[in-house]
């Protein structure tokens, strides 16, 4: 599974920064959904709060930022 971090488009709040998507495969078109925080929210006020919503297992891959897309992350299993 993959997870981007991905800058909120633009209208939302200050503490509505990022947000965290899951794929099947690095497609764009593979993507199964937000992540969303304990309290249901799918937004973060930074990216070290977008960072605690990705799976314990996951581990940052390299990438170049590209528009939204600001991070790359990837585990083995869903939800790992």
């Amino acid at each position: 599974m993959f997870y981007r971090i991905l800058a909120a488009p633009p209208g939302y709040g200050p503490d509505e920064k990022y947000m965290v998507a899951a794929y099947e495969t690095l497609e764009y078109t593979s993507c199964v959904g937000n992540v969303k925080k304990a309290d249901s929210s799918r937004f973060a006020a930074t990216l070290e709060e977008a960072r605690t919503m990705l799976p314990g297992s996951a581990r940052h891959l390299p990438s170049e930022p590209d528009h939204q897309f600001l991070e790359l992350w990837a585990c083995d299993e869903a939800g790992d």
